[in-house]
């Protein structure tokens, strides 16, 4: 399943300008239904976000299958554990199905996926139609009542593919923005403890939500549940768009992004672009925790540059410096999730006669740049 990735761009530098509050309730830790049991989650993807949210989850107790590729499966089994360092600490153990508390169970067969409460997909954007096409296919089908099925990946058509094949019903909407980085195939490494995020597309809050949220701020997992999750996810897409862009360009650190104001004036030109296709969407991107995207809307670019640069400066002298997935992509040579979200960005802004002619030289610089480049893919 999933290869080495993240949860994104990172988490927006939040206390740049300060965060208005939102509608959103702040998690309780709540027994999951059926009997107060631990929670039951399915995992899809071995990548550096999957290993992290498999490892932190099962060591909190609750019962994690990992469903891997097969390579990934069989070193996983070697190495008998997940280890997690950086802003988070772990050494989880690592077995075959059926899961227990307290260990993740591996498999690279989805028909031996059980009953779950939750099924998470965190492999990469490109990655996705393929996995959720084997789940789909194999995953008895006995098994998936009662369960949810959400999409970490960057943007926003995953949740499209997802109600495509599980039924809107059972998709909950979720972002994150935990930074991560694998190390080996059983190894990653917290770059930065961002929030993740879920939320209902039909209601402003659900048991479902509420519990998983619970779920992952008992394995010390920052979470929330929100109720405006298309602005949340808008916002996520945002944020991606401008880190994106700039740092797959000039192969920075994330962080200097805004610590340089041309290349902050250049995050908020891709910024204003994706928040106008938001808009001919219907969706008014707002502020949350660690994207405070309204926040650097409202003031001018300079006013905003300024800031930022003013509020990072003791930040960037005193981290490590974190790299964007696409930019770590493009560096390491593999494919990109460029058609996941400029490519997807750039058609939406298209079919709705909205003029991103920033985001479009993004897209098509990075589609040229990737080894295998089909010169006719980007139109």
């Amino acid at each position: 399943m999933g290869r080495s990735g993240t949860g994104g761009a990172g988490s927006a530098p939040g206390s740049v300008l300060g965060v208005r509050g939102r509608t959103m309730s702040a998690a309780t830790t709540r027994p999951w239904p059926d009997g107060g049991g631990p929670a039951r989650v399915t995992i899809v993807g071995a990548g550096s976000l999957g290993l992290v949210l498999a490892a932190a989850l099962a060591g909190s107790g609750q019962v994690v299958t990992l469903l891997a590729r097969a390579a990934s499966a069989v070193a996983l089994r070697d190495r008998r554990a997940i280890e997690v360092a950086g802003q988070l600490t772990l050494r989880v153990p690592v077995g075959p199905p059926p899961g227990q508390p307290g260990q993740v169970a591996v498999t690279d067969d989805p028909g031996e996926l059980p009953a779950a409460d939750a099924v998470l997909f965190t492999s990469k954007g490109h990655d996705l139609p393929q996995s959720i096409e084997q789940v789909s296919d194999s995953w008895p089908v006995e098994l998936r009542e009662g369960s949810f099925v959400a999409g970490l990946q960057n943007g926003v058509v995953k949740d499209d593919l997802l109600a495509a094949a599980f039924g809107q019903s059972a998709v909950v909407g979720a972002a994150t923005v935990l930074g991560a980085q694998r190390r080996s195939p059983g190894s990653a490494t917290v770059s930065g403890l961002g929030t993740t995020f879920f939320g209902e597309f039909g209601a402003p809050s659900s048991a479902r939500t509420e519990l998983i949220t619970a779920t992952f701020v008992a394995a010390g997992l920052p979470s929330v549940a929100v109720a405006e999750i298309k602005s949340l996810l808008w916002a996520k897409f945002c944020n991606a768009i401008g880190i994106f862009g700039v740092s797959a360009l000039t192969r920075l650190p994330s962080i200097e992004i805004f610590a340089r104001r041309p290349l902050a004036l250049a995050y908020r030109s891709l910024l204003e672009e994706a928040a106008a296709v938001a808009a001919a969407e219907g969706v008014t991107v707002q502020d949350f925790p660690d994207l405070p995207i309204r926040t650097y809307l409202e003031p001018t670019p300079e006013e905003m540059a300024a800031e930022m640069g003013r509020r990072v400066r003791p930040v960037r002298t005193n981290s490590s410096p974190g790299f964007s997935s696409l930019a770590q992509d493009l560096a390491a040579g593999r494919e990109t999730e460029i058609e996941e979200t400029f490519g997807d960005l750039v058609r939406r802004a298209h079919a709705h006669g909205v003029e991103v002619p920033r985001s479009e030289l993004v897209y098509r610089i990075v589609t040229g740049l990737w080894p295998g480049a089909d010169s006719d893919q980007a139109q």
